[in-house]
C-alpha cells in the first residue's frame, strides 16, 4: 500500500469515529460524566470511613472528658458494730451492745441489739441485766439521727443482804443522735436515749423515768 493510499484509509476512520460521537446526545455525555464522578467520591468516601468507625470504638476517652464523668459508688446494703453506754442516777449503770443492721434505704436502718448491762445502786442492790431489742434509726437533718426501738430485757438483782430476785421488763427506747463519719465505711455515733418502761410497778422503773442514757457506737459499711 503506497503512502498516499494508508493516509485515506487513516482519515477515513477518524471521520467515522467523529461521525459516532456526534450522533451521541450531549446530555448523555454529561450524565455519563457525572455518574462516574459520583461513583468516585463515594467509593472514597467509604473507604475512608470505615477504617475510622472500626477503630472508633477501642479509642480512649480524654483525659478531660474521663475526670467529669461522675463516680458512682456502691450503696451500702449491711452496717455492724458495737458500743458502751452509761446511765448515772437512781442508780447507776454501764454496758456493752453489739448491733447489725439492714439499709432498708440510704436514710434508715433497721437494726437489731443485744446488751449486757452491770446496775449498781445506792438503796443496797446491784443487777445483772441481759436484753436484746429491734430499731430503726432515719437520718432526718443530715448527720443527726433519731433512735426508735423495742427492748426485752431480763434482770437479776441481788441485794447486799444476800435477797436475790428475778425479773423481766419490756421497754421502748427513745432518742437522738449524732453521725459522723471518719472513713468511707467506718463511722461514729453518739445517742441520748430515754427508756419508757412498759412494765408497771417495777424497780428499774424509778431509774428509767428521770435519767437519760448516753451510747457511743463504732460502725463500719458493708
Amino acid at each position: 500500500m503506497s503512502h498516499c493510499a494508508l493516509r485515506a484509509s487513516v482519515l477515513k476512520k477518524q471521520n467515522k469515529t467523529n461521525m459516532n460521537m456526534k450522533n451521541i446526545p450531549h446530555h448523555h455525555i454529561i450524565t455519563s460524566s457525572h455518574h462516574h464522578i459520583s461513583f468516585l467520591l463515594f467509593s472514597l468516601l467509604l473507604f475512608s470511613f470505615l477504617p475510622c468507625s472500626a477503630q472508633e470504638s477501642n479509642l480512649p476517652l480524654p483525659q478531660s472528658m474521663q475526670k467529669e464523668l461522675p463516680v458512682q459508688k456502691k450503696r451500702p446494703m449491711l452496717t455492724a458494730g458495737g458500743g458502751f453506754g452509761f446511765q448515772f442516777g437512781y442508780s447507776n449503770e454501764v454496758n456493752i451492745a453489739p448491733f447489725f443492721g439492714v439499709y432498708a434505704t440510704p436514710w434508715l436502718v433497721a437494726l437489731v441489739n443485744g446488751q449486757y448491762s452491770f446496775m449498781w445502786s445506792r438503796f443496797n442492790y446491784n443487777a445483772h441485766i441481759w436484753s436484746v431489742g429491734a430499731a430503726l434509726q432515719p437520718i432526718i437533718i443530715k448527720k443527726i439521727v433519731i433512735h426508735a426501738g423495742y427492748e426485752f430485757e431480763q434482770v437479776k438483782f441481788k441485794w447486799w443482804d444476800g435477797l436475790k430476785l428475778m425479773q423481766n421488763f419490756h421497754k421502748v427506747v427513745v432518742g437522738a443522735g449524732y453521725k459522723q463519719y471518719m472513713s468511707e465505711k467506718i463511722y461514729f455515733q453518739g445517742f441520748i436515749l430515754f427508756n419508757i418502761p412498759l412494765n408497771q410497778h417495777s424497780i428499774q422503773n424509778f431509774n428509767y423515768n428521770y435519767y437519760p442514757f448516753f451510747r457511743i457506737n463504732i460502725g463500719v459499711d458493708f
